[in-house]
């Protein structure tokens, strides 16, 4: 299963690349309830991190790795343990309104939700417009 959406958020690349790579701000923009490293070091590739998400009221306990760190250009990471094996990969491009961010989100649902891939299709789709549209809010908020 993969996803590819975008949106413009009215703000310069730099802001928009560091708020979704300060991870401490995750919870505010995604399900995660709350998330922490786990890894030594600054932020980059190979650094871990385990979250609490609660999703459709059923919380679950992730541990994710950054797979790609490219400032203002690309950051990824993907779930190395947890009932869903996904990877997300965010994109950052200048616009002439601000910074288009595009979201790939690409993962398949594992044995026991497998039965269930076209309405985690579904899902996965409405949780990553809400988390853009949610990105834009605060970051467009933010700099007023």
């Amino acid at each position: 299963m993969r996803l590819e959406k975008s949106i413009v958020i009215q703000r310069p690349v730099e802001t928009v690349f560091a708020f979704i790579t300060e991870m401490q701000n995750v919870p505010r923009w995604t399900p995660a309830c709350e998330i922490r490293q786990t890894s030594e070091g600054p932020l980059g590739i190979g650094s871990r991190f385990v979250q609490r998400v609660d999703v459709l009221g059923q919380k679950f306990e992730i541990t994710t790795e950054i797979t790609a760190y490219e400032p203002s250009r690309t950051f990824a990471l993907k779930t190395i343990s947890g009932p869903f094996p996904l990877e997300n990969t965010f994109t950052f491009a200048p616009d002439e309104a601000g910074t288009l961010v595009t979201a790939v989100g690409e993962g398949e649902p594992g044995n026991v939700l497998k039965l269930a891939k076209p309405l985690m299709a579904a899902m996965v789709k409405n949780q990553v417009e809400t988390q853009l549209r949610q990105l834009k809010r605060i970051l467009e908020e933010e700099k007023n």
